[in-house]
């Protein structure tokens, strides 16, 4: 069994300072360094992709179909919008019986029918990166999404082959910030969390990093000084990674 803690001074300190995390330049390019990295995992929404109006007009849609008034934007954005499907579900309709919510999570899981991809952003650079990084490193995905519907989001379906690993929802018990799904990812890959980088972007994802001892690349434009290295653009993650590679 793997002992982790998550330190509580790791969200003081990321409370109390806005300085002192390396900047980079933007650059789609990779530098192999003297370290021994070889894998380099990434949170999807934030990070990949920008699902926020998207994630808001589907749960929007699939609460109307219960009958159950869903939240507003701010609402969503300040309580749910990190959260897990089945947290969203939990929180807006105050069930305790388990099969009604299981009803609502099947109808989220089947998304082709009410989930707007049309609606999501992603970077333009967004398959050269990952590409690039694929010449170097092993990739792969620790999101806390339902796992059938990662690549049916359009952007994401043509870069699936590049992606060793994909740790979803269904995968672990415990979820982000919690480290289970990075040490499901590393098992997976047969890697310790020594040669392993995540991308992300909330406190959450920092939380699991630092509990599960890889290295972190936070991609936000908030001062995070506890950060191995914080980026505020996608194609700056490939100086990123070779700088603390």
């Amino acid at each position: 069994m793997i002992e982790y803690n998550i330190s509580h001074g790791v969200w003081r300190n990321w409370l109390a300072h806005s300085h002192g995390v390396r900047e980079v330049a933007r650059s789609s390019r990779v530098t192999p360094t003297k370290y021994m990295t070889k894998a380099i995992l990434f949170d999807i929404d934030g990070v990949l992709i920008d699902s926020f109006e998207a994630n808001f007009e589907f749960y929007n849609r699939l609460f109307t179909k219960f009958g159950y008034t869903p939240p507003t934007k701010e609402q969503f954005k300040k309580q749910f919008f990190q959260q897990t499907m089945l947290g969203v579900i939990q929180a807006v309709t105050h069930l305790a019986d388990t099969e009604k919510i299981n009803k609502i999570m099947e109808v989220g899981k089947q998304r082709a029918s009410i989930y707007p991809y049309e609606l999501i952003k992603t970077p333009s650079s967004l398959s050269t990166v990952i590409a690039s990084l694929h010449t170097t490193y092993r990739l792969g995905l620790v999101t806390s999404k339902i796992k059938n519907g990662i690549f049916e989001i359009p952007q994401l379906a043509p870069l699936q082959n590049f992606f060793s690993v994909v740790v979803a929802f269904e995968d672990t018990e415990k979820h982000k910030p919690d480290p289970e799904p990075l040490l499901f990812a590393l098992n997976k890959l047969n890697l310790s969390p020594a040669e392993t980088i995540y991308v992300g972007d909330q406190l959450s994802d920092f939380l699991a990093a630092r509990a599960a001892g890889t290295r972190i690349v936070m991609y936000t434009n908030e001062p995070f000084p506890d950060a191995d290295i914080r980026i505020t653009s996608f194609d700056a993650i490939p100086d990123a990674i070779s700088k603390i590679a």
